[in-house]
């Protein structure tokens, strides 16, 4: 059972490219991570993200890289955001008994200004929709 609905519209969105000079406007310190566990083992182990974005900031010589924090349910995800101080949110699309583009269309309805990004193994999920 999930408590989001619906569908998202995607017309609604620009999906262009930014550049470097505007993203580094606005800082990224803490990210909210929508996830099963087990995702963000494999995400941990395989990926190593936290790993990734910590040498994209030493090779960038930023300071600071952002901290994760992570959920597994819509509920929760809410309530951190709800607390502050999320400055981008990435969900998996596998998580379970979620409507993962209709959580991303609530959170983009009540925080109009945090970045999503939607995760999958497979494009092929996404194009279906």
């Amino acid at each position: 059972m999930t408590i989001v609905k619906g569908v998202l519209d995607l017309g609604k969105y620009d999906f262009t490219d930014t550049s470097f000079d505007l993203l580094m406007q606005k800082r990224i310190h803490r990210i909210l991570l929508i996830c099963s566990n087990y995702d963000n083992y494999m995400l941990e182990e395989d990926g190593r993200i936290d790993e990734q974005i910590f040498n994209e900031y030493v090779s960038l010589n930023l300071r600071y890289p952002p901290v994760f924090v992570q959920t597994d349910n819509a509920e929760d995800a809410f309530k951190i955001l709800r607390a502050g101080h999320i400055d981008l949110v990435i969900s998996m699309v596998s998580l379970k008994g979620t409507d993962v583009f209709a959580l991303a269309k609530m959170i983009k309805n009540d925080y109009p200004d945090i970045p999503i990004v939607v995760l999958t193994y497979f494009s092929r999920e996404v194009s279906l929709r």
